[in-house]
């Protein structure tokens, strides 16, 4: 029997496994875990292990329009890192490894779907390391920085109430309610030492009644008809607060009924000193 039958066969043989493993899928990677907040949290904690056999695992995360979405890996192994992907884009957006952060953040103006790659140095993973980690993923906006809203009051036989805060770059406004009786005078006094603070007035129908930034002065007071609870805004512009400082203040407001008597050539009574336990701001604010 001549060999070449054989060969042909051979051949044959040979064609058709690799036709074959031509046709198999190719292996995609696991589904990403989706991540979720809890209820009244800015903040989601996804806790992983990364060792030779598992040495990768993706969470996907679905930010917001107008949120700033914020990674931070925290691993007891320093060759432990992660990738983000917009998929809106198809775009890599970040390397920690490359950029040599394990803490990064970004603006969006448009609500998008990224997914996150924690993985292994690959000199690590053949070394047999393993890494534990933390993946912390931040969600929030502007509203979501505001400190929740102080309400004022007043104690018997005393006409002033004040309420001490401070505001910074990343928390630039804090709002105060207070609760004043038809017919009186209602008077409002900003004390900081950063002139860049002002105040909003708005009465409860969310009229606006004051914006101090166009008075040229952190005093302002008005009569009360009708019996109504206010809300003032301390704020300030981002910019004109330093990167990691505070700009402590001192809020008063004061009510007095009609007629009460008045010191000569001012509108209103002036307010009490700052009490002594204010926090004042450093000299470099």
């Amino acid at each position: 029997m001549s060999r070449f039958p054989l060969l042909r066969r051979t051949a044959m043989g040979m064609g058709l496994g690799m036709a074959a493993a031509c046709m198999t899928p190719p292996a995609f990677a696991a589904t990403p875990d989706t991540v979720t907040f809890p209820a009244n949290s800015v903040w989601a904690q996804e806790i992983g292990h990364l060792d030779q056999t598992d040495s990768s695992h993706d969470y996907a995360v679905a930010i917001a329009a107008g949120k700033t979405l914020q990674v931070k890996l925290i691993s007891n192994n320093a060759n432990a890192y992660f990738k983000v992907t917009d998929q809106s884009r198809g775009q890599e957006v970040v390397d920690s490894r490359k950029a040599g952060t394990s803490d990064w953040s970004t603006p969006n103006a448009a609500a998008t779907t990224y997914t996150i790659h924690v993985y292994m140095d690959p000199a690590a993973e053949k070394r047999a390391e393993t890494a534990k980690y933390a993946l912390q993923i931040g969600q929030y906006g502007v509203e979501d920085l505001r400190p929740s809203t102080t309400a004022m009051t007043f104690q018997a036989n005393n006409p002033w109430t004040q309420a001490a805060g401070s505001l910074a770059a990343g928390a630039a406004t804090q709002d105060f309610t207070v609760s004043v009786a038809a017919g009186t005078t209602v008077s409002v006094h900003l004390t900081s030492k950063n002139p860049q603070l002002h105040f909003k007035v708005q009465d409860s129908t969310r009229n606006q009644l004051v914006d101090t930034s166009t008075t040229g002065t952190n005093a302002w007071f008005a009569p009360v008809a009708a019996a109504a609870t206010y809300t003032i805004e301390v704020y300030a512009d981002p910019a004109a607060l330093p990167s990691g400082q505070q700009a402590p203040f001192v809020l008063q407001v004061g009510q007095f009924a009609a007629g009460s008597a008045q010191p000569a050539g001012t509108a209103t009574a002036a307010p009490p000193a700052a009490a002594a336990s204010t926090a004042q701001p450093s000299a470099s604010n």
